[in-house]
């Protein structure tokens, strides 16, 4: 048998990185590629969203993540899944349209782009003449500290009524910290990512079980074999919600190794 990452973009330092801490592994070409899959071969569906590719190994090999990922890609799509399945107490309250927005919800993160990273059109408004025109509000919620858990799905392939088995693992958990080498003045405590100061931490990582919980069942909701999920803590509340989840998370260090030994499984 054989491994091939398809990556969602040629050169993704991610799925190269996977692609060589597995067995054999490779990245397959994005256009033109001149693989064959065998039945026991496994493809692992590194964010790519196009169907048309990603159809070329359905069928032929065992293909993780091998469904449609606008349902985690999208952030609307992705809100309204968690709505849908009756996971609507696990997620932020959002809207699509600002006059439906009530006035205890401010502040309002305004996402302009649905389907971004890293806070690609993130507009935080804190009244509601500073809303933005943008596809999807969410309300913003006050955190005590911000979790990306890697999950996967356990040993059962199969699916019941289109999600997920529950037998569900847990791969890593990160927890974003912020980066001391960065002022003061250029820390963002509402948006925690890399540009704002903030790094993933590894060490002394150990959230409360509710922020496991709430991402497995977003993994499940999504009927992904595998995902990062951003999960946010409030200490003073006790509660754990889910803010997206990634199919293409950066890598890099353990974590990499840790994908690869969940992705030996199905070998």
């Amino acid at each position: 048998m054989a491994y091939r990452v398809l990556p969602y973009r040629a050169g993704s330092r991610g799925a190269t990185a996977l692609a060589a801490a597995l067995p054999g592994g490779r990245c397959l070409r994005l256009r033109g590629s001149q693989w064959r899959p065998r039945a026991n071969d496994v493809v692992i569906n590194w964010g790519n969203a196009d169907g048309a590719v990603v159809g070329n190994y359905n069928g032929r090999c065992q293909v993780l993540n091998g469904m449609d990922l606008r349902t985690a890609s999208n952030k609307l799509t992705f809100f309204r899944t968690m709505r849908d399945s009756g996971n609507d107490n696990i997620i932020p309250r959002f809207w699509t349209n600002r006059q439906e927005i009530p006035d205890d919800a401010f502040p309002i993160v305004c996402r302009t782009v649905l389907a971004g990273h890293s806070g690609d059109g993130i507009v935080i408004a804190r009244t509601r003449g500073e809303l933005v025109a943008a596809p999807l509000y969410v309300q913003y919620v006050k955190k005590t500290d911000e979790y990306r858990v890697h999950v996967g799905r356990g040993d059962r392939p199969e699916r019941q009524n289109g999600r997920a088995g529950d037998q569900s693992i847990i791969i890593a958990v990160q927890r974003k910290a912020r980066n001391r080498a960065v002022p003061d003045d250029q820390i963002n405590w509402q948006v925690r990512n890399h540009h704002n100061g903030f790094v993933f931490v590894r060490g002394d990582v150990a959230p409360n079980p509710a922020v496991l919980d709430v991402a497995r069942r977003a993994l499940n909701a999504c009927a992904l074999d595998f995902g990062a999920v951003d999960v946010i803590w409030n200490e003073r509340h006790q509660r754990a919600l889910v803010l997206e989840i990634n199919t293409a998370p950066g890598l890099e260090g353990q974590t990499v190794e840790d994908y690869a030994n969940f992705f030996r499984r199905f070998g």
